[in-house]
């Protein structure tokens, strides 16, 4: 009886998800101003860009069933006890004119890539 409104609300649910995935994960830059949202998200304004890296999370048998943690400032910090690890990577901040970018983090300041 309420089997067909349930997978109609399923269909839109999945077809909205899919839709607010796609809107997010587009490029829009011109310029001076950017986002991007993917594996490494950023935000440019006035020609500056903010990198911030999602965090990780892995359940289950993949994250080990030990307890540890360590921090570096080039890999960021890492926890896990048993069945659950997290990672969190260090933003990163890009400063500076067209040709001469450098790149600030917690690892240090270095010339930025081209």
């Amino acid at each position: 009886m309420y089997i067909i409104p349930t997978l109609v609300m399923k269909k839109l649910s999945l077809t909205l998800i899919v839709a607010a995935l796609t809107a997010f994960s587009a490029n829009a830059n011109a310029g001076w101003f950017g986002a991007s949202f993917s594996k490494t998200p950023s935000v440019t304004l006035f020609g500056q860009t903010l990198t911030v890296p999602v965090p990780s999370l892995t359940l289950g048998a993949d994250a080990g069933t030990s307890v540890s943690a360590s921090a570096s400032s080039s890999k960021g910090v890492s926890a896990s006890i048993p069945f659950v690890k997290l990672g969190v990577k260090s933003p990163t901040l890009t400063v500076g004119a067209k040709d001469n970018k450098v790149n600030v983090s917690a690892a240090g300041v270095k010339k930025a890539k081209k």
